[in-house]
């Protein structure tokens, strides 16, 4: 498992919390429940990494849901602890008994219902194997399962006053003097001391100063009262001058000449009007889907990336034989972009969103037998995109919904996601959406 890597701040009680928890109180099953971006994710890698480093668990697996889009949550389980635990499927789970396991599911307000209700039915019983223990993460108030009661979950809210100046002075690189502290204070109590506002709020602060930054963002505040998290994206970003790469001619002459090989880009208008589009993304895309889709030129949405990147809401994976990155977004970021359009706005990129994939699908089906790696590789990365925008075309009767399911179903049926597979077929029958 990879976990995190960054450096911890906050959250520290909440970890020991963890540890007792499993350790002294012999919990079998955790819940960490809070809205996004309380840093639940950052919490449970950092659990799991201290407890596997001290022996107390020999594995540790992670199954993240952010993107996930299907019916087959538990398939989708299984496979994950197979691939970890070196064995089949069939014999993954009996495994567990054997081998001390920290399974931690990551982001289960993603999962729909009943497939949830399933899942959460089979990781009852999988937590009372051996040594097997297991953390739960929601932004859901209530999992709504007799063996989850929430009296026994641990609910995350803002980080406390000390916990959100040491984030800050992280962030920043400062030491903040004591003078100075309530004017930071001031700040981070309009957001609630959210820390991913706060991780936000970070990269404005290098330009601004926290009094001036709280004028501006309770402002945007009483504008989007249902979106703190937009507010404080949306004062960050205005005006900000990132460092960009120069290339070509320019970088090569910068080199020979030893100037700077990057150069001060301001986020216009323009390229801010193309944010809220990638609310539609599930999990995150791959780059040209964007450029696609948002209809920026590539160096404009470089200056966008580079803004977002560095505020940490997306992460860029290089992947082997792929030319272009695939954007993973922050699971907070999306929810709060959406909520940005108007629903003529969101019929409209819908729109394109289902054309785009269903054309990819078409071109990645009549390629299948000749880079068979490549194609595959494509469609499983781009699988809860592809199964979001097949749904909405289906649903909305969209011409030639059906051949894109059809063609969708090939590479379900070739990846043994039989379940999915029959849900999907199900649909086009039924003519109703399947929830």
């Amino acid at each position: 498992m990879t976990l995190t890597t960054t450096v911890f701040f906050g959250r520290h009680q909440e970890l020991a919390e963890i540890e007792t928890a499993f350790k002294q109180n012999n919990k079998r099953r955790l819940t960490i429940s809070g809205i996004g971006g309380q840093g639940k994710t950052h919490l449970v890698t950092q659990a799991g990494e201290k407890l596997e480093s001290s022996g107390w668990f020999k594995k540790v697996c992670l199954v993240d849901y952010a993107a996930f889009y299907g019916i087959d949550a538990l398939g989708f389980t299984v496979r994950r602890l197979a691939s970890l635990l070196d064995k089949d499927s069939e014999n993954a789970v009996a495994a567990l008994q054997d081998v001390p396991t920290l399974l931690i599911l990551d982001h289960l307000e993603r999962i729909p219902p009943e497939p949830l209700q399933e899942l959460l039915d089979a990781v009852k019983n999988w937590s009372e194997l051996g040594n097997c223990r297991v953390l739960l993460t929601t932004s859901a108030t209530d999992l709504a399962h007799p063996d989850y009661p929430t009296n026994e979950y641990l609910l995350l809210s803002g980080l406390n006053k000390e916990d959100a100046l040491s984030t800050i002075e992280h962030l920043l690189k400062v030491e903040i003097e004591s003078s100075r502290q309530d004017e930071f204070i001031y700040l981070f109590k309009q957001i609630d001391f959210h820390p991913l506002s706060i991780q936000i709020l970070a990269t404005a602060l290098k330009e601004h100063n926290p009094v001036e930054l709280g004028r501006l963002l309770a402002t945007k505040i009483a504008e989007t009262p249902d979106n703190p998290l937009w507010a404080a994206l949306s004062v960050s970003l205005k005006d900000l001058t990132v460092d960009i790469q120069k290339t070509g001619l320019l970088y090569w002459l910068s080199k020979r000449q030893h100037w700077k090989t990057t150069q001060k880009q301001t986020l216009t208008t323009e390229i801010l009007a193309g944010l809220p589009i990638l609310g539609v993304f599930q999990g995150g895309t791959f780059q040209p889907e964007i450029i696609y889709l948002t209809s920026l030129k590539e160096d404009k949405w470089l200056i966008l990336r580079t803004a977002l990147e560095t505020m940490g809401l997306i992460e860029l994976k290089y992947l082997k034989d792929f030319k272009v990155p695939y954007i993973r977004f922050h699971p907070s970021l999306a929810p709060a972009l959406w909520k940005r359009l108007s629903t003529e706005d969101q019929d409209k990129v819908s729109f394109l969103y289902q054309h785009r994939y269903a054309e990819l699908i078409g071109y990645l089906y009549t390629e299948e037998g000749e880079s068979t790696d490549h194609v595959r590789n494509l469609v499983r990365w781009n699988l809860p995109n592809l199964l979001h925008a097949v749904y909405g075309a289906l649903g909305n009767n969209k011409k030639g919904a059906d051949l894109f399911a059809k063609n969708l179903d090939l590479f379900l049926i070739l990846f043994v996601l039989k379940r999915d597979s029959e849900a999907l077929k199900k649909r086009m029958k039924a003519g109703t959406l399947i929830s």
